[in-house]
């Protein structure tokens, strides 16, 4: 996953992704467990924010949610339920499935709507191994799984899924600070009551601690408690893969100006293997996105950019089939067709035969730290903090934690 050698196997290294538009506001969730005198707490039970943990803080990551079942795997696998008390225990392989509000237990018993979970010597969550606990918690018939991760640790874990492991020293150091400060500001104000982050590209890919390498770690330590500010507020770093030789402005790619994520030429990402890319769409691919838009697709059907952004990158594109016409964000248009296909918005699209020539620059939504430029960089001898203040003008690095 982490070789960039292999693209098919690096479409996460490559796909950088601290992600997005701004947060949403969180839907309801099921309140917290409560502890007081007499209630032992929990394995996991202690999951405030970073900025509010006593010791070492910990971050809640939503593994899966939506799904109406979750496999666990340990030598030892122990649930506690609300009051702190165990509620069950098994080895080897659990199966847990929401049954409306509560949560059935390998087929059988049927227990409350929420668990903290733990495992020895480990545990795995589906195919991730985690190096905390996990709370389980049962909505509306899908059962949420969210690991309780130790931050430091959850650092390393996203820097070695966004980064490999050839990158310069002071490159993974960069990362490791941008990482850092986005999931201080995201479980400043998390996604949702529950949990802090996803597990995905909307926030910060957390793939659990399998293939964490010792480089990851030694950005991690050697950069511990270094945080990005914009006068004296958390910066929201977010990063992408490669930005084809210029990054763009927050506004033209989310609709909202943030004074430290403007455009920057980029000349240090030109070894990225994705600097330049291809895509053919075949007819009957476009047809599935056309239809997914809501044009009906017929032998007219037609792909186009129809507004660039100042960088060049597409801001609209148009699709039209039978007389219907729709032009919507280019933004929505990549996520259908697909992140790891059209690889960025830098992009020209030619008609070709029935199909589509897809040919772009980069990869990535290009707003904020371009990864092969800051490992172009070091490269040149740049230090992170260097590499920060180009791609984060008019910030702060900080020695503390919030």
């Amino acid at each position: 996953m982490k070789s960039l050698l292999l693209l098919t196997a690096g479409i996460l290294v490559l796909s950088g992704c601290a992600g997005a538009p701004p947060r949403g506001p969180a839907p309801p969730a099921s309140p917290p467990a409560a502890t007081g005198p007499g209630v032992a707490p929990r394995p996991g039970a202690a999951a405030a924010i970073p900025s509010e943990a006593a010791g070492p803080p910990f971050i809640r990551v939503l593994l899966s949610g939506g799904t109406s079942g979750v496999v666990l795997e340990g030598e030892t696998i122990r649930a506690w339920g609300v009051d702190g008390t165990l509620a069950a225990e098994a080895a080897g392989r659990v199966t847990l499935a929401a049954v409306g509000e509560r949560i059935r237990w390998n087929g059988s018993r049927l227990l409350g709507d929420a668990l903290d979970v733990a495992g020895a010597p480990n545990l795995r969550v589906g195919s991730r191994k985690v190096a905390g606990r996990v709370r389980l918690l049962a909505r509306r018939g899908e059962l949420l799984a969210v690991a309780v991760e130790p931050f430091e640790a959850y650092v390393a874990a996203v820097v070695s899924r966004e980064a490999p492991p050839r990158f310069q020293p002071e490159a993974l150091a960069a990362m490791a600070v941008a990482v850092r400060t986005y999931a201080f500001g995201a479980a400043a104000k998390p996604r949702d009551p529950a949990y802090d982050v996803v597990a995905g590209v909307e926030d910060q890919v957390f793939d659990g601690m399998d293939g964490v390498a010792a480089v990851y770690r030694e950005a991690a330590d050697r950069t511990r408690g270094v945080v990005v500010r914009y006068r004296g507020e958390l910066a929201r770093t977010v990063y992408h893969s490669t930005c084809g030789g210029r990054t763009e402005d927050a506004r033209s790619a989310w609709g909202k100006d943030v004074p430290y994520l403007r455009a920057q030429s980029c000349d240090d990402c030109a070894d990225s293997p994705v600097y330049r890319w291809e895509y053919r769409m075949s007819e009957a691919e476009g047809r599935r996105v056309a239809g997914a838009l809501g044009v009906p697709p017929g032998k007219d059907l037609r792909i186009a950019v129809a507004g660039r952004t100042p960088t060049g990158r597409a801001s609209r594109i148009r699709v039209s089939s039978g007389g219907v016409s729709r032009e919507l964000q280019a933004a929505e248009f990549r996520k259908v067709a697909g992140y790891a296909k059209v690889r960025s918005l830098k992009m020209e699209i030619v008609p070709v035969a029935g199909e589509w020539r897809f040919t772009g620059e980069g990869w990535g939504h290009g707003v904020g730290l371009c990864q092969f430029g800051a490992n172009g960089m070091a490269r040149r001898g740049a230090g992170f903090r260097e590499i920060l203040a180009r791609y984060y003008p008019g910030t702060e690095i900080g020695g503390e934690t919030p």
